[in-house]
């Protein structure tokens, strides 16, 4: 078998690579840029941009399964990098894996394409997309979700439609929550057909992280990091480790006429946790207080609300310090039932919280952020 991992030198991306070597699997990966890790690793190294077919369907050219890992996940007002990556990218790696035939398709979603404004403690997969959307995050992985899912079973073409909907720059915008693309009943059975998953991870952390701890870790000393909310919800998450093994699980159940194609599942540690007491726990990790100041989930929602329109109507680049999306998560439970993904892919976390956290102590430690 032979492999290609978009955004293989990214945090979850090189973790899935080294699963994959691993296992003896040939691996191609395709970045914007090279990278020493990736080259030390041995892999076969694919450069281009998901914005080009062209670039994509180079990379895919020969290879049984694509990891489709790579996404724009930051909270910026702009709409274009969302669109970019994460409609326009997954549209490409769609179209390229039918175009160079391609058996199957892993597509890295999120957990907050069903997000509600409330809490969401124990739901499965069955529970229907959000009903509106906080962000271009949220918004653009729910979009390029379904038309992946859409794709299941789609018989190898080089003009594959994507259901006759409009996915262009112009038009994705004005998509709502109404927004939905068929997924039509296809035979499982044909060899000349793509298969696909998703999978919806929450709060992927570990050793090697270079957005969420230290993200935490600056805004604490610099005073910024504020509890949202009463304290007390609980969230979801899941060790990096294991966030690429459930992607080669996924990947291995994908089999005609099995449960796996077509299907998204929720995957994340045994059991939730409180999100502001984890919170205190990774900043104790580097000697830092716990967080002692806090704001009303109201207060915050107000706040993003207002930079969130400040932001988008002076065109600032950068992330505001709070958004109505952040404000949720921050402040709201969010954490589900995974027992679909246990017996359909076999998943069962390898490494607990309480190791994973020693093994990101160490890493921290040795980082000295």
């Amino acid at each position: 078998m032979k492999a290609l991992v978009t955004g293989g030198s990214g945090f979850l991306g090189r973790y899935l690579v080294e699963r994959l070597l691993a296992d003896g699997v040939e691996t191609r990966t395709f970045c914007r840029r090279p990278s020493d890790e990736l080259r030390r690793l041995g892999v076969d190294e694919r450069l281009g941009d998901l914005r080009s077919f062209e670039d994509v369907a180079a990379a895919v050219e020969g290879c049984d399964v694509v990891f489709h890992v790579a996404a724009f996940p930051s909270v910026v007002m702009d709409p274009r990098p969302y669109y970019e990556t994460n409609v326009l990218g997954a549209k490409n790696v769609v179209a390229a894996c039918l175009a160079k035939r391609a058996r199957r398709l892993v597509y890295t979603s999120t957990q907050c394409v069903a997000n509600t404004i409330e809490s969401q403690e124990g739901v499965d997969e069955s529970t229907p997309y959000a009903p509106r959307f906080l962000g271009w995050y949220q918004m653009t992985k729910a979009i390029a979700e379904q038309f992946v899912r859409a794709a299941n079973y789609a018989p190898w073409t080089d003009d594959y439609d994507f259901g006759g909907v409009d996915l262009s720059e112009t038009r994705f915008r004005s998509l709502s929550t109404k927004f939905n693309i068929e997924r039509p009943q296809r035979d499982p059975y044909r060899e000349d057909a793509l298969m696909t998953v998703a999978l919806r991870p929450h709060l992927i952390w570990g050793p090697r992280d270079r957005h969420l701890v230290p993200r935490l870790v600056r805004r604490a000393r610099n005073g910024k990091l504020r509890r949202v909310g009463d304290g007390k919800n609980r969230l979801a998450t899941i060790y990096v480790a294991n966030c690429a093994d459930a992607h080669k699980l996924a990947c291995d159940a994908l089999t005609p006429g099995g449960p796996a194609p077509g299907a998204v599942y929720y995957v994340s540690q045994a059991e939730p946790l409180n999100c502001w007491k984890w919170i205190d726990d990774l900043l104790a990790l580097v000697d830092e207080p716990p967080v002692k100041k806090s704001i009303s989930f109201e207060t915050a929602w107000k706040l993003g609300t207002i930079l969130e329109k400040a932001y988008a109507l002076l065109r600032l680049k950068t992330e505001p310090t709070m958004t109505r999306f952040l404000a949720t998560q921050l402040a709201k439970s969010y954490w589900f039932d995974t027992s679909r993904a246990q017996r359909e892919l076999g998943f069962t976390p390898k490494i607990s919280t309480q190791e994973g956290m020693r093994l990101l102590r160490e890493d921290l430690r040795a980082r000295v952020l």
